[in-house]
């Protein structure tokens, strides 16, 4: 030991003054060659319980593990002397316990507890914006619960409900009773009912009621083989408004004797005088004024003057009451389109249904009016020109411009010229996609500049989170991750899996990185990487709020930022997919980001600069495409 502090005096003096000092309290005052007693461990302690959350009446087990212990005693929940390790059942629970362990050994003592909470059955209560309506009445239901995790309607309606919500019941044309039983933890609540009075017409009129239905044309169920015109499928028109109009020639036309809307089976009915020549007309346009949520969404004819498409049916007498059922038909011949397309706009109408259900389902949020314009005419031809159908491709316009004929109307405009080869009216993907960039321009912010882009390109990251979003936004209304696009007259489509990795230009500057990280958070925790399953509530918040106030521009990194806002406990599996498609920032800028996409001229993805002094020079560099200047590189951004 004292040669082997000498070789370390000779090297520095100061660690010979630390040594020494070790030797000595090593060796203590008694001279003793031999190590000092070691102090005597502390004792550990475990406690778990089999469930966390448990119903009324239910048991749960107790397990613990010690080491240097001897002796343990419970406390709280439970009591008296227990072995160093063991488990014991706790009998039934009728409330929520803590159940705590002390134990003790020679080094001391340790405690730990762990908490069970019972949860009590679920309670429900529901309520009906009136319990009396004259035929064909409209009533909203609400509903509200506690300790549940899912609802089941029954009697005068139907299926799976949220847990608390409401809904608009149309038409009533007699009296019925609605009833919700709803489920959790601590099992199952009492029914709980309300009933709706249905009196007869006011004014001694009678009721005409039918359904209005359009033909869809599926896809084939083989990827990339188009559409499957031959195989058609009866569709409702769902919340389509319809009007009853009198069988008369005026000049105005007569305004309606009655106008309402259809509900979700496409069903329809109104109160109209008796005996009296109308006909049934289906307007391919949703609307909702009053209370919040409203929309108005309509489909028109571009190269007719921007006029609303109908469906009118015949002229028949109303008598004492009769049912009118009106279909629009897809007009397909076997080989082509032979006679009127009249499904498309409602087709077209109900991919935005789906759109709006989304929504809805998860905000009360008010949607500003939208237009959506299809043509038989509307073709991938340029200059643009929307009042002949030249349209370049199915796009959103945000603002009012002006094309090569005139003024050009914001709103989504949709291809449809057969005979050129690409249609988009059973385009659901496509239609969707369209809704996301409107519904981001709408109730978020969009600082995309556009221009062409494909899966595998490196894009202006604002362009790039852009297009991921309408690929997303897509999949999460259509609750399908394949996006499908038709073209070659039907036959053939385009196609991609947001639930697959492409492994293709993975980073901030890629739409299907962007896309892939949206969907993973929106749909269910099913693969490795994918341990997150928010649904679409809290994306809408991170889009209306934090991705509409950033001070950076919209991108990826915003929009991570914002959504790690929203739901801070999900942060670990937020970072975890993005750092699955090469992204490492955690910053609405970038920062730290290492992806440079190929050329280290991108990094950093935002350059600091100070006003008023003097700058470095800095470099871009033109990328190959059609549109150079929304690809990576091309531009260079600052704060």
């Amino acid at each position: 030991m004292a040669t082997r502090i000498w070789r370390l005096l000779r090297s520095s003096r100061a660690q010979a003054i630390v040594l020494c000092s070790i030797l000595v309290a090593a060796c203590g005052g008694g001279g003793s060659d031999g190590p000092s007693e070691l102090p005597t461990p502390a004792p550990t302690l475990t406690l778990t319980a089999s469930a966390a959350t448990v119903a009324q009446g239910d048991t749960v087990t107790l397990t613990w593990t010690t080491t240097n212990a001897t002796s343990c005693t419970a406390s709280q929940g439970w009591s008296g002397t227990k072995p160093t390790s063991g488990s014991e059942s706790t009998g039934p629970l009728n409330s929520t316990t803590t159940f705590e362990l002390t134990c003790t050994g020679p080094g001391g003592s340790v405690s730990r507890s762990t908490t069970v909470t019972v949860v009590p059955p679920p309670t429900v209560t529901i309520d009906t914006s009136a319990t009396s309506v004259p035929a064909p009445g409209t009533v909203t239901l609400s509903w509200s619960s506690t300790n549940a995790t899912s609802c089941s309607a029954s009697d005068g309606w139907t299926g799976q409900r949220a847990t608390s919500g409401s809904e608009e019941i149309t038409p009533l044309l007699a009296t019925t009773t609605f009833t919700l039983t709803c489920t959790g933890i601590g099992g199952t609540s009492a029914p709980q009912s309300t009933t709706v009075t249905v009196t007869p017409p006011a004014g001694g009129n009678v009721i005409v009621t039918g359904r209005i239905q359009f033909e869809r044309i599926p896809y084939e169920t083989t990827l990339g083989n188009g559409l499957d015109p031959d195989n058609l499928v009866l569709s409702p028109a769902r919340g389509v408004v319809v009007d009853a109009i009198p069988a008369e020639s005026s000049n105005p036309p007569p305004p309606p004797l009655a106008t309402t809307t259809t509900n979700k089976e496409g069903v329809y009915a109104v109160a109209v005088p008796p005996n009296t020549n109308i006909f049934i007309r289906a307007r391919a346009q949703m609307v909702k004024s009053g209370s919040a949520p409203t929309w108005e969404f309509s489909v028109r004819n571009n190269t007719n003057g921007n006029a609303l498409y109908v469906l009118d049916g015949t002229e028949f007498n109303t008598g004492s009451g009769v049912t009118r059922d009106l279909t629009a038909g897809s007009g397909w011949g076997g080989t082509t389109y032979t006679d009127v397309r009249a499904a498309a706009p409602f087709a077209i109408l109900d991919t935005v249904y789906q759109a709006k259900e989304l929504i809805h389902a998860v905000s009360s949020v008010s949607l500003p009016p939208l237009n959506l314009y299809w043509s038989p005419s509307n073709r991938p031809a340029t200059p643009i020109c929307a009042q002949l159908g030249n349209i370049s491709t199915t796009f959103y316009l945000s603002g009012n411009f002006t094309d090569s004929c005139g003024p050009l109307p914001e709103g989504i405009y949709i291809l449809g010229d057969f005979s050129i080869g690409d249609t988009d009216e059973f385009d659901q993907h496509v239609i969707a996609h369209e809704f996301g960039h409107y519904l981001e321009d709408k109730l978020s912010r969009s600082d995309s500049i556009g221009g062409s882009h494909g899966a595998g390109d490196r894009l202006d990251l604002r362009v790039a989170f852009g297009e991921g979003w309408g690929n997303a936004f897509s999949a999460m209304a259509m609750n399908d991750p394949v996006y499908r696009d038709s073209f070659d007259r039907v036959a053939r489509d385009f196609n991609f899996s947001l639930e697959l990795d492409t492994g293709t230009a993975e980073g901030w500057y890629s739409e299907a990185s962007v896309g892939e990280i949206l969907w993973d958070l929106f749909d269910p925790a099913n693969e490795s990487g994918d341990s997150i399953e928010l649904g679409f509530g809290p994306i809408l918040d991170a889009m209306r709020n934090g991705q509409r106030t950033t001070s950076a521009l919209t991108s990826i990194f915003s929009f991570l930022e914002a959504l790690r806002d929203e739901v801070p406990a999900q942060s670990s599996a937020i970072n975890q997919l993005r750092n699955g498609e090469q992204i490492s920032s955690t910053d609405a800028f970038g920062s730290g980001e290492t992806n440079s996409g190929g050329d280290t001229l991108n990094l950093p993805v935002y350059r600091s600069v100070t006003l008023g002094a003097p700058q470095q020079a800095f470099c871009v560099r033109v990328p190959s495409g059609a549109d150079i200047d929304n690809k990576l590189g091309f531009s260079r951004f600052f704060r």
